[in-house]
């Protein structure tokens, strides 16, 4: 692993993923819509980008882990995990990155993501009653949120398979062997 670490692709996914991570910070820059920011996208960049799977969960999950520091945001394993799963939606993709694949896999991380946060029985407190209704309730106050997370995830996916892509073909030492 130390050598992958020392290799041009994984400085440029790294600096890559690092630029995703800091638009969670958008919000103590400028106005921001919740839940439109890069992270998601970079689980699935991850997931597709890294050939080490460690490392394609340990990447995002460490952009969160700071970025919650920076942000003031409190750890939900709930969160995490939802994370972890959208990485698995890269692994999906691996072999076959392309526009439709990117697509799909960002609308389906999304989607993941919502059904496993909004769980409203997964929560030990919360404002929604621990039955099915409660659940329900909990899915349709989060559309608003699933859909900016899916508007985030194809756009910024499409920025970090776009750039990654057009990098590579520049300098093909980028390229996965």
């Amino acid at each position: 692993m130390t050598e992958q670490i020392r290799s041009p692709r994984f400085l440029v996914l790294t600096i890559l993923i690092v630029c995703a991570a800091l638009t969670r910070a958008l919000p103590l820059l400028i106005p921001h819509i919740w839940n439109f920011t890069a992270v998601g996208a970079l689980a699935i960049f991850s997931g597709a980008q890294f050939s080490d799977k460690r490392l394609a969960f340990i990447m995002p999950l460490a952009a969160m882990a700071l970025s919650d520091l920076f942000i003031g945001n409190g750890f939900s394993m709930v969160v995490y995990l939802a994370f972890t799963a959208m990485v698995l939606c890269g692994f999906l993709i691996r072999s076959k990155v392309n526009v439709a694949n990117v697509a799909l896999s960002s609308i389906a991380g999304a989607l993941v993501f919502y059904l496993i946060t909004n769980f409203a029985l997964l929560y030990p407190v919360t404002q929604y009653p621990h039955n099915m209704q409660g659940v329900i309730a909990s899915y349709i106050a989060a559309l608003p949120f699933l859909n900016n997370m899916v508007v985030g995830n194809l756009i910024f996916g499409a920025i970090l398979f776009g750039s990654f892509y057009f990098l590579a073909k520049r300098y093909p030492v980028l390229i996965n062997r």
